[in-house]
């Protein structure tokens, strides 16, 4: 084999090399944007779920929220009638307390 096939050789080999190389990474960015395409889909995913979850959450606070203020309202109102019968029912005597110490 003379220099010049063996110099051939190795130039075609390198060629063949470069290829390969060249090949091998257009192949991993093509994995690399599915991957990252992937990424994207699976966060956006998670970022949805999360966000129905959030809003659920504050659904269920302001409905748990609206209840117990018409809880606590019932409740003062409850008290405030009471409050209002247990005054009545004492103006009576109170009136005549003031009575009596006016009239002495």
């Amino acid at each position: 084999m003379s220099g010049l096939e063996t110099v051939k050789i190795i130039v075609d080999a390198e060629k063949e090399a470069s290829k390969m190389l060249n090949d091998a990474h257009v192949k991993a960015m093509e994995i690399r944007r599915q991957v990252d395409g992937a990424i994207t889909a699976e966060r956006e995913k998670r970022l949805s779920k999360a966000r129905k979850e959030a809003e659920s959450v504050v659904q269920r606070a302001e409905t748990e929220g609206k209840l117990e203020a018409a809880r606590l309202k019932e409740k003062s109102v409850e008290e405030t009638k009471r409050n209002l019968q247990k005054a009545a029912s004492a103006h009576p005597a109170a009136v005549k307390a003031l009575l009596e110490i006016f009239m002495g």
